[in-house]
């Protein structure tokens, strides 16, 4: 029988499959470099049958790394990293341009990220139409929204397109995709009174050197005063210069 002393020096393994699989990524950083199956088994207090399977599951979604030695972080985890501070990098990088942007055309101008089915506001600069909010944090649906659309057409995730798209059926989602090639083509999306009765919004993506999408920057106005064809081409260069400068920084 196992003394108290000996139950007490065993680690307790992880139960849930969560909790499993993060002890294992937690076992591999705590490693700095790489670890063996073995040792991997030992820290957690998980049967070697079990961490073998974890970590070939890991490994595939490239939350691992096979290395001579065993394992190592992944990639994947690194892009989330990355991802994780893209909104401060995005803002810094836009601010001085959507303020620009703003002051030009005298609309509200928004900068977004995609976040579920939504776009989030991560920086808005206030413009003529004082009932459109202003705040950070505010979400729109990427369905409707020209931001939505200005990111959907160049998401390269396709599971994002469908999950969004995902109420559209029939004739609805044929023109749904109708409009994303276009919007591909001219690197420019429309709401038209969509998201807001009597507003018009014009955006365009933020894109990286390698044509991946970032965020959106939009612009919002009266639909019977401000000229689509007139802020289209200023959107489009504001969200070129955004590119600009995060390849720059």
């Amino acid at each position: 029988m196992t003394s108290l002393a000996e139950w007490n020096s065993v680690p307790t393994a992880p139960v849930a499959v969560l909790d499993r699989i993060i002890a294992i990524l937690d076992a591999v950083r705590a490693s700095r470099g790489s670890i063996s199956i073995t040792d991997l088994a030992t820290s957690t207090g998980l049967p070697k049958s079990t961490v073998s399977r974890l970590v070939s599951e890991l490994t595939a979604q490239r939350y691992l790394e096979r290395t001579d030695d065993g394992v190592t972080l992944g990639l994947r985890l690194f892009e989330l990293g990355a991802r994780a501070s893209l909104p401060r990098r995005l803002l810094a990088a836009a601010a001085p341009v959507i303020r620009n942007l703003r002051d030009v055309t005298g609309e509200r101008v928004g900068l977004w990220v995609q976040q579920g089915t939504d776009m989030v506001s991560i920086a808005t600069v206030a413009g003529r139409l004082p009932m459109l909010p202003t705040r950070a944090g505010m979400r729109s649906p990427a369905l409707t929204t020209a931001s939505g659309k200005a990111y959907l057409a160049f998401c390269a995730d396709k599971g994002i397109v469908d999950r969004v798209s995902a109420p559209l059926i029939d004739d609805a989602a044929a023109h749904f995709r109708d409009e994303l090639t276009l919007v591909r083509a001219s690197v420019v999306a429309m709401d038209i009174e969509g998201s807001y009765p009597g507003i018009l919004a014009v955006a365009s993506p933020v894109l990286t050197a390698g044509h991946v999408v970032l965020g959106a920057i939009s612009i919002a106005g009266p639909s019977g005063a401000m000229d689509p064809d007139r802020v289209a081409p200023l959107v489009r260069a504001a969200g070129e210069t955004v590119s600009r400068r995060l390849t720059a920084a």
